[in-house]
């Protein structure tokens, strides 16, 4: 059995910056030139024409409004995947393992993930579906329906892609608090232009010693007794981080350099 942490084990973890940083972006992965002809194609006949993947496996829902795109990010190019019905997701990640189908929380609405599937085998390629953010209401925020969703998935789109610059940067990624900080800072920005401390205890489900929502995801290796000590140090630290992103966005800063700072610090 897998031992536990304690709070301050788990707050230890940070990302050590290379001595000497390569040039960004990153070359693509040699696996991208097989989405050459991806951008702008019909999902299912591309999956099956280009990788002799099984589509017509499952009933999907709504395959006429899934899309496929080449993004870039500071580790590479990847191809991103985007449904928009749920269980579309699910299927597709499900297409993509070669697995069975599997229903997720409706709160799982994006993956950055290493595919399976025999004619597609480690490809790396985001996996995103049209929802709102973390589950949070539109009317949280006070925005429309339609623009929340916009901004959702701004905010899951950079997301994904940090977790993808850290593995290929830094050489790792977590599912940790500080993983979740740094793509959620970097999303926010994406969506909204600023950092939001207030705004991410909302998609941690956060309040104060107390949280019910999704940073639960990532405590899984604390001991219980400890939790509540991670609670107030994320707590702490978003404010303190709310600050500093506000100091470095006025000061010009690259979405590099605020990577950087968030992924080299601890908590």
């Amino acid at each position: 059995m897998e031992k536990l942490l304690t709070a301050e084990e788990y707050l230890s973890h940070f990302y050590e910056k290379p001595t000497e940083m390569p040039k960004i972006p990153l070359a693509d992965e040699n696996f991208l030139s097989a989405w050459s002809e991806a951008e702008g194609a019909e999902v299912l006949n591309f999956l099956s024409k280009n990788f002799n993947l099984p589509t017509n496996k499952f009933d999907w829902k709504n395959k006429s409004a899934m899309k496929i795109e080449i993004s870039q990010t500071l580790g590479g190019k990847l191809p991103v995947i985007t449904t928009a019905d749920h269980d579309d997701f699910c299927k597709m990640v499900a297409l993509l393992n070669d697995r069975d189908f599997k229903k997720y929380p409706l709160t799982v609405n994006a993956f950055t993930m290493q595919t399976k599937a025999e004619k597609i085998f480690r490809h790396r390629v985001i996996l995103l579906n049209y929802a709102p953010y973390s589950n949070v209401s539109a009317e949280k925020l006070n925005l429309s329906a339609k623009d929340w969703l916009e901004k959702s998935q701004k905010l899951r789109m950079r997301h994904e892609a940090a977790h993808y610059e850290t593995l290929r940067i830094f050489g790792g990624m977590k599912n940790h608090a500080l993983d979740e900080i740094l793509a959620d800072t970097l999303g926010q920005i994406a969506a909204f232009g600023n950092f939001s401390a207030e705004r991410q205890k909302l998609f941690f489900g956060l309040k104060g010693d107390e949280c019910d929502g999704r940073l639960n995801f990532y405590l899984k290796k604390v001991k219980p007794e400890e939790i509540t000590k991670i609670y107030r140090a994320v707590n702490s630290a978003l404010d303190k981080f709310s600050v500093e992103i506000k100091n470095l966005l006025n000061s010009g800063s690259s979405d590099l350099e605020i990577f950087e700072f968030i992924a080299c610090k601890k908590i």
